[in-house]
This record gives structure tokens, sequence and C-alpha cells, in this order.
């Protein structure tokens, strides 16, 4: 696996896992303010952007997979042709 790779696949679980952690903070923050009759308004800025994260993270990894599967199928298409060995000597 190239380093592009590595540090796509590391930033794409890191985004979806923090994104994840922000939204179950939102739910909790939304749980606390349910006795209210308006939510707050960065309760639901926030819901939003741990949404978008969520999408963010999830479009990352399936796109570096979509790649590295599309690498993989043409690298098996590959056919390497190895040539005999001609050392000048006659074999039976």
């Amino acid at each position: 696996m190239l380093d592009g790779f590595k540090w796509g696949l590391v930033a794409s679980v890191g985004v979806l896992l923090a994104s994840l952690v922000v939204f179950m903070g939102d739910i909790v923050a939304g749980f606390v303010y349910f006795s209210q009759k308006t939510t707050p308004l960065w309760v639901t800025v926030v819901g939003a952007v741990a949404v978008l994260g969520i999408v963010v993270g999830f479009a990352g990894f399936f796109l570096l997979m979509l790649i590295a599967g599309w690498r993989s199928h043409r690298e098996s298409k590959r056919v390497q042709v190895i040539s005999p060995k001609h050392d000048g000597t006659a074999h039976d």
C-alpha cells in the first residue's frame, strides 16, 4: 500500500471517528435541552457539522477502497511474459 493511501485511510477514519464522537455529544446535548421549547442553535449547527463529517469520512474511505480495488484489478490483468533463457547451447 502506498504511503498516500495509508495517510488517506488514517485521515478518513479519523474524520469519521471524530464526527461520530461529536454526533454522540450532540445527541446528549439534544436530550439535555429537550425540556426547553426550542433547541439552541449551536446544537443544530454541531449536529449538521457532525453529519457532514460522517458523510465525508465514509466518502473518503469508499473512494480509497474504490481506487485500491481498481488498481488491484488493473494489476491482475497485466500479463508478464518471461522469455526462455538462451545461453547458446541446445537442449534436447
